[in-house]
């Protein structure tokens, strides 16, 4: 395992969640950090589908072969159709209610019984709405990159063709005329008491993704700390590691300074931007993670708006800014690549050029932006007189970089608190 996973290995998620999240986060807030690092909204839900389906293995790829068998011998209930109609016969002749019709003006009127075989057991509800709810889930968890092929998450290796199976018996046999509704306690106990063992299996399966549903924030912050990393490609935790480090790293030199700061770890607030804010002496020192922070637009989203009518925005992978009496004082960017390609890593380079040019206005002090790679590529160390800097993992953070990045940022006299704030 490389430095920069073992890193990630030892402080995510702890090093980014407040103290009191860390052993209890609320599903919102839960929700809303897995989107900020993970670039989609629903992490949540696909960790909680493969925590609830990955014990289960087996028995989803049981229930699949089963439920083709079972749609052909479904069990089903006979309903007797009273049907009048004009001088024909459907059915039996029902001969009470033919003769009643007559009675009562209708002399040409024939009233026959027809039996109609229904399929709405409530073990077929049960059965039916839990193959939907595992065909959809078994779909997203291969596509979503959370099943990582050829890896240890082979154990839904084949899902997909699972969840295509399941879909072709729900619309191509008898189950398409079982009907879609809710599963209350009474489909649960239809099916704990069916003889069909694919009966059975849907239960279990049923009970599983039921605990999906939970808002237990105990459990909710369990699964993010032991699953929130693999749904995410290796530059995400590149990034990721990054980010840790730099704050683990001012969170060191503010020590060494005499400088006591509060740290705020913000990421799962709603209403705030940054990841980490440290305050000491009236100043903030904000670290912002894949947000973009500058209100005005520079030279290339200006072309990009008005040449290709693309108002996306030109988005560094992390920010650094000084902020005092709510004013930026200055900003650092930096971009993150992971990879041993000289010529990708120099086109990274090229990026955090355009990034000091885009944002010229907000980047003062030293550095304006930074490169920082995975490998061991870059020869030089930091010069003061290039705006734009280059390191490589082994050397992140300079002493040079923060010294540059806390200039100015308080002050051992005005320190207020000893003790980080989660």
């Amino acid at each position: 395992m490389s430095s920069w996973e073992d890193e990630l290995r030892k402080h995510f998620p702890g090093y980014l969640l407040p103290a009191s999240a860390r052993q209890a986060l609320s599903r919102e807030a839960a929700e809303r950090f897995l989107s900020r690092l993970g670039h989609r909204v629903d992490l949540l839900d696909l960790l909680l589908a493969a925590s609830a389906l990955s014990p289960l293995a087996d028995e989803v790829r049981a229930f699949t072969r089963e439920l083709t068998l079972i749609a052909r011998e479904l069990a089903s209930r006979t309903q007797i159709q009273r049907i009048e109609a004009r001088g024909h016969i459907r059915g039996r002749l029902d001969v009470p209610g033919t003769l009643r019709a007559r009675a009562s003006g209708a002399p040409d009127s024939v009233t026959s019984r027809v039996p109609e075989r229904r399929f709405d057991l409530p073990e077929n509800v049960l059965l039916v709405a839990t193959a939907e709810r595992l065909a959809a889930l078994l779909a997203r968890l291969e596509q979503s990159g959370v099943i990582a092929k050829g890896t240890k998450k082979s154990w839904a290796k084949g899902f997909a063709e699972d969840a295509e199976t399941i879909r072709h018996a729900l619309t191509s046999t008898r189950l398409h005329d079982v009907p879609r509704a809710p599963v209350l306690a009474v489909h649960e106990q239809a099916a704990r008491a069916a003889r069909h063992p694919a009966y059975r299996r849907a239960l279990c399966l049923h009970e599983a993704m039921k605990r999906m549903d939970t808002n237990d924030a105990v459990a909710i912050a369990r699964l993010v700390a032991e699953g929130a990393l693999a749904p995410m490609d290796a530059a995400t935790r590149f990034e990721l590691a990054v980010l840790i480090r730099l704050g683990r790293q001012i969170e060191d030199a503010l020590r060494a300074r005499g400088v006591t700061a509060e740290l705020h770890r913000a990421l799962i607030e709603p209403r705030r931007a940054e990841v980490f804010d440290f305050a000491a002496g009236g100043a903030h020192l904000r670290v912002l993670y894949n947000q973009v922070c500058f209100d005005d637009l520079g030279p290339r989203d200006r072309g990009m708006r008005h040449y290709f009518d693309n108002d996306g925005r030109f988005r560094p992978d992390l920010t650094i800014e000084l902020v005092r009496d709510a004013k930026r004082i200055r900003a650092v960017v930096i971009e993150v690549k992971l990879s041993d390609k000289r010529d990708y890593l120099e086109r990274g380079y090229h990026e955090a050029l355009l990034y000091r040019a885009e944002y010229d206005k907000d980047l003062t002090g030293w550095p304006k932006a930074i490169l920082v790679v995975s490998s061991a590529a870059i020869h030089g160390s930091p010069r003061r007189e290039d705006d734009v800097i280059a390191v490589d993992w082994a050397n992140w953070v300079p002493d040079t970089v923060l010294d540059g990045l806390l200039d100015g940022f308080g002050a051992p006299h005005v320190a207020r608190s000893a003790t980080p704030k989660g």
